[in-house]
């Protein structure tokens, strides 16, 4: 599998939905009485020389910066970039799909339904 832009921009939003899913039992909210918490597990890409942390949505990820993004778990680090990739590239392979090529074709129709709203919105 090519590391395309969106391939980057689809491991983005990948690892945002796994990154959401972190929970700490242990916590406790003194001000609700509720104990748990569900939180977004912050990652860390290494961009423009730096390395960045998001605790939101990735908004502009560069093909070649899918390897360098990691959550830091104490002294270990988890390479969740290269990992979804890896994933995206056994489901091609076991599949035989192309995820650029499905990306390719969303973004395309995106387009054309917004095309059609807006001259549905223009007629009116």
């Amino acid at each position: 599998m090519k590391n395309t832009q969106n391939i980057a921009s689809l491991i983005a939003k990948l690892e945002y939905e796994i990154g959401k899913e972190c929970y700490n039992p242990n916590s406790y909210d003194g001000y609700t009485g509720i104990e748990g918490l569900g939180y977004r597990y912050p990652v860390s890409v290494y961009q423009n020389e730096n390395m960045r942390r998001y605790r939101g949505t990735i908004s502009s990820l560069a093909p070649s910066e899918v390897h360098t993004m990691k959550y830091v778990f104490g002294s270990n680090h988890l390479f969740v970039g290269k990992g979804l990739y890896n994933v995206l590239s056994a489901l091609e392979k076991r599949y035989g799909i192309d995820f650029n090529e499905l990306e390719e074709k969303l973004s395309s129709d995106n387009q054309n339904q917004t095309r059609t709203q807006t001259n549905n919105n223009n007629n009116k």
